[in-house]
């Protein structure tokens, strides 16, 4: 860990959609994004709040490492082998925030997380095989199922109301109906995601034991999609699947990429709970050789990102608590809440829909084409109930993430 104290400015604004070293997927692709985002039009007057990175610059000692990297000035083929630097930085840290013993002779490489998703359905499971999700998800949780011929087994997490004691849009999960999908033949994998992208929620240790307990009971593999581990809110604890039930047959997906804003690095490591596991995934991965800029800049986040890392969240939480604000004084009839990790919210637009008398096409036009604001539509995450939900990523500039809500409270005035 670094002793030395930086104060970052996350205020200031970085340039990300015309500097000609971006390549912003974010930014960058005007013409792409428009298709993708059913958009008629994306101009430099758009703000792209969709997208799960961050707007903030890196943390120094990351930037430092990659800056030492560059001047080595060769960049040949690298290896994590005899690499004990790698694998102490990464005990390191889960020991110090989650006290959690990590097997790194257990661990895997992935060119990213939802590659590494994508190799677990190949590798332990068959087309036609039942994988259990839990909508409103991460859309590529259905996209690796799907496009490798399997069946989406769905358990539809329950969304509380106002009338409710834990609040509007606090999600919980239909344990009686994760049993019958768990006991069906065909049910062979369940891809977890804590906390869960979009609805906010990390699981509690009663509620990873439950699932866990249902898995085993089943025989059922569980996938940990957990890289927003590191993101949970003030007085929030994160409990790993793995931690919480070492008896299930759990591989989990950790990465610096949410956590440090690392995600075009693709560096995911993925754990197993046995040697047969491991050498199963990697064998229908492939061979990797991991990247030397990915390899110093883990490094450097585990070992000296604490300081920034401590800042971002408290950004972060600024900009929950400054968006969900905003909100309650302009537009009360829109659903939002705090998240309990993550730096994502999940917005519910059907109320003040239905008193406009606009429907949920009409409700994107208004936010995407006439206030360009470019966030994600809820039909992605849940193809059944998601049509007047909106997903914001929210690790953004304030001052641009206040002009994204003035906009969008304009569009959507009576």
């Amino acid at each position: 860990m670094s002793s030395q104290h930086v104060t970052y400015d996350f205020d200031r604004p970085i340039d990300r959609r015309h500097d000609a070293y971006s390549y912003s997927q974010k930014w960058s692709c005007a013409k792409a994004l428009a298709q993708r985002l059913g958009v008629k039009e994306i101009t430099d007057n758009h703000i792209a709040l969709f997208t799960a990175d961050m707007d903030l610059r890196c943390a120094q000692p990351i930037l430092d490492a990659l800056h030492a990297t560059v001047d080595h000035g060769i960049f040949g083929y690298s290896t994590l082998d005899g690499c004990s630097a790698y694998t102490d930085a990464i005990r390191g840290w889960f020991a110090r925030h989650d006290r959690w013993d990590v097997d790194c002779d257990l661990m895997s490489l992935s060119a990213g997380t939802v590659k590494a998703l994508d190799v677990c359905v190949q590798a332990f499971t068959k087309p036609g095989d039942g994988i259990i999700i839990q909508r409103p998800v991460y859309p590529p949780f259905m996209h690796v199922v799907e496009d490798n011929d399997r069946m989406i087994l769905n358990n539809q997490l329950i969304r509380h109301t106002a009338k409710d004691p834990k609040g509007d849009l606090y999600y919980s999960i239909d344990f009686d109906d994760l049993e019958e999908l768990a006991a069906r033949p065909e049910a062979k994998m369940f891809i977890l995601c804590n906390p869960h992208n979009p609805v906010g929620r990390v699981w509690s240790v009663e509620e990873l034991e439950r699932m866990a307990q249902i898995c085993m009971k089943h025989d059922v593999l569980i996938v940990a999609d957990e890289i927003h581990g590191d993101l949970v809110c003030e007085g929030i604890t994160m409990h790993h699947m793995a931690q919480v039930a070492p008896e299930a047959r759990v591989i989990t997906c950790t990465a610096v990429n949410k956590t440090f804003n690392l995600a075009g690095l693709a560096a995911t490591n993925v754990f197993f709970s046995n040697a047969q596991d491991k050498a199963c995934f990697e064998k229908i991965r492939g061979f990797v050789e991991p990247n030397p800029f990915a390899i110093s800049a883990v490094i450097a986040a585990y070992n000296e990102g604490d300081d920034w890392y401590e800042q971002v969240k408290a950004y972060i939480e600024a900009n929950f608590d400054t968006v969900i604000a905003y909100f309650a004084d302009h537009l009360p009839d829109v659903g939002v809440r705090r998240p309990e990790g993550t730096y994502i919210l999940w917005f519910d637009f059907e109320a003040r829909c239905r008193k406009l008398g606009i429907d949920g096409a009409e409700l994107h036009r208004r936010i995407y084409d006439d206030a360009q604001v470019l966030l994600q539509d809820g039909s992605n995450f849940d193809p059944d109930g998601g049509e007047f939900f909106q997903r914001m990523c929210v690790p953004t500039p304030r001052t641009m993430l206040l002009d994204a809500c003035e906009r969008i409270a304009r569009v959507l005035a009576e």
